[in-house]
């Protein structure tokens, strides 16, 4: 395999792991529900279509994704948020 396949296959599997996340966790997808689950269902929610994007090889905008997710910012805060996203764009 190339490394490019090799690339190919991470993104796939962790797309496809938030999807099934998604699923998983749908019965807790509710805005009311601020348990552990429940934030992760409206976490895993808020990628799925990015996942499925991912999935079928098309591309999506990281930089959108990620600003769309400061709705979630009452269940995660804001300093949770800033992390993900430097961890995602590997800043520092």
């Amino acid at each position: 395999m190339t490394e490019q396949h090799n690339v190919d296959l991470e993104k796939r599997l962790l797309a496809a792991a938030v999807f099934e996340l998604r699923v998983l966790l749908s019965n807790h997808l509710d805005p009311q529900d601020q348990s552990a689950a429940g934030v992760a269902a409206q976490f895993a929610y808020a990628l799925h279509n990015q996942a499925l994007a991912a999935l079928s090889g098309r591309p999506f905008d990281v930089a959108q994704t990620l600003d769309s997710l400061g709705r979630l910012e009452p269940q995660l805060g804001s300093a949770y948020l800033q992390q993900f996203r430097q961890v995602v764009t590997n800043e520092a």
